[in-house]
């Protein structure tokens, strides 16, 4: 199976289970949302019900639904490959029927060829479904990561740095707000990107370069996904005289939404265990 996403730092998306909530501000613009509503409105069964119009505005419900079709989705891809696990959803949601995600984490340990990558909100909640899972350690070829989307966010990654796993990543992305000081011991890799789409928020340089610093500092890899439009990208502000901005950044930075060279640098690192 060839590259069905066009979300760098994976190769497929896998929904065992679509629905989520609302829980922090990173969540205000999320994509899933809108791409929920358009399948709702295709009928496709997994996705009846997760979504409502709100003062023009698709919105989650709060309804999780289990996708059996789509269970079984890594089974029949039989090139080695990375999955980023539930971008439809949160895997962790304290709403998330317990079933589905039983299902889809037998699915994922009869998987050792690839990589599944779990990003959660709800770090605090991976604990649980351990527990519930009888599971002790995650396996080594699934990688557990949390959002961190500006300081008020970064308490996630000390609960993430408890978590028995080989690979801890973080996603900071939306970065919304500055990061702040953020102790890295115990993650092993960090991805940082702008907010991209209809009202997407800005991204200001000092931002990414304060993530990017800390990375460095702290010796983890970094993957710097895009600026997430093109007028957060420092090149936005460069363009010659008589060339449109939009054009010149495209030209110049093709990389991304908005492009995603950082000081003339594309970060597209990975941690050791990939």
């Amino acid at each position: 199976m060839t590259r069905t996403t066009n979300i760098e730092w994976t190769e497929h998306t896998w929904n065992p289970f679509i629905g989520c909530t609302i829980h922090t501000a990173g969540c205000t613009n999320c994509y899933a949302m809108r791409t929920a509503a358009r399948l709702q409105g295709f009928g496709v069964p997994a996705y009846d019900g997760v979504v409502k119009s709100v003062n023009g505005r698709w919105v989650w419900t709060g309804r999780i639904n289990v996708s059996v079709s789509a269970m079984e989705k890594p089974l029949k891809t039989h090139k080695p490959s990375k999955f980023f696990v539930n971008s439809m959803s949160d895997f962790f949601h304290a709403d998330a029927p317990f079933k589905g995600q039983d299902m889809a984490y037998r699915v994922m340990e009869r998987c050792p060829q690839h990589v599944f990558q779990i990003l959660t909100k709800r770090p605090d909640l991976i604990e649980r479904f351990m527990q519930r899972a009888e599971l002790k350690e995650w396996p080594p070829h699934i990688w557990v990561g949390a959002t961190v989307e500006r300081a008020d966010c970064a308490h996630r990654i000390e609960t993430l740095r408890k978590v028995p796993a080989v690979v801890r990543f973080l996603s900071i992305e939306p970065l919304i707000g500055p990061l702040g000081p953020v102790n890295l011991k115990g993650i092993h890799w960090v991805i940082v990107g702008g907010e991209s789409g209809p009202g997407a928020r800005s991204m200001q340089y000092s931002w990414a370069v304060e993530a990017r610093d800390q990375c460095i500092a702290q010796k983890v890899p970094l993957f710097f996904k895009q600026w997430g439009k093109a007028e957060n990208n420092p090149l936005w502000f460069q363009t010659p005289l008589g060339i449109a901005p939009a054009r010149y950044v495209e030209e110049v930075d093709p990389n991304g939404k908005g492009g995603a060279l950082l000081d003339g640098v594309l970060w597209r690192e990975y941690p050791e265990a990939a």
